[in-house]
């Protein structure tokens, strides 16, 4: 699903050709993030989704990936995170996914697991902090409000990974779906910065 569809014989239209060979149809991810959102009641719509991102199994895929990003979109930024490189590109035209333009696309480099599904594999979206509000007090407001904690079809991990020269604490609430019938192995995580607000914090004196 694409935001404005490109000419037949755009460039636009063979990279996304591509982008869909590459990482799966963009509709059926966007139908397992729904339900994870629904059995979360996560109203999406009320935030921000920061980006999209892939997953794979070996360091040769991660390359041809790489290179297939860079005929559609620029390089926003590349971290190391936990020990791997992750790379981050804002596409030069947005995909349209749960009824938001959505530009970021990230692509981590593979640090030893294996995925039964190779492509796309989870969003992030951004739930703000409140004025004066900690990360610590934001982590407990979301899972309360929320009832993530209490409800038995999720599996939630809470985390904040080391990101070489990041200067904001951008901790993770990562859902997933616990019951195995679903055959949903996407995850949706929640953050309170955006990756711009991420960029323009390194930017700063």
């Amino acid at each position: 699903m694409i935001l404005k569809n490109p000419a037949k014989n755009s460039p636009f239209a063979n990279f996304f050709v591509k982008l869909t060979a590459c990482f799966g149809e963009l509709a059926e991810f966007e139908r397992k993030i729904r339900q994870i959102s629904d059995i979360a009641r996560l109203p999406l719509a009320q935030f921000e989704i920061d980006h999209l991102a892939v997953r794979m199994n070996n360091i040769e895929t991660a390359h041809q990936w790489r290179t297939l990003l860079e005929e559609g979109a620029a390089l926003l930024k590349e971290s190391e995170v936990n020990g791997r490189p992750i790379s981050l590109f804002r596409l030069y035209q947005p995909l349209d996914f749960l009824g938001q333009r959505v530009s970021v696309i990230e692509l981590p480099f593979p640090k030893g697991k294996v995925y039964a599904e190779q492509g796309w594999e989870h969003i992030e979206a951004v739930v703000p902090l409140l004025p004066a509000e900690t990360i610590e007090q934001w982590i407990t407001r979301v899972c309360t409000q929320f009832q993530l904690a209490e409800n038995p079809a999720l599996i939630l991990k809470i985390s904040q990974p080391y990101v070489s020269g990041e200067r904001l604490a951008n901790p993770t609430i990562a859902i997933r779906l616990r019951d195995a019938t679903y055959s949903n192995p996407t995850c949706l995580k929640l953050h309170p910065y955006s990756i711009d607000d991420v960029v323009r914090s390194e930017s700063r004196d």
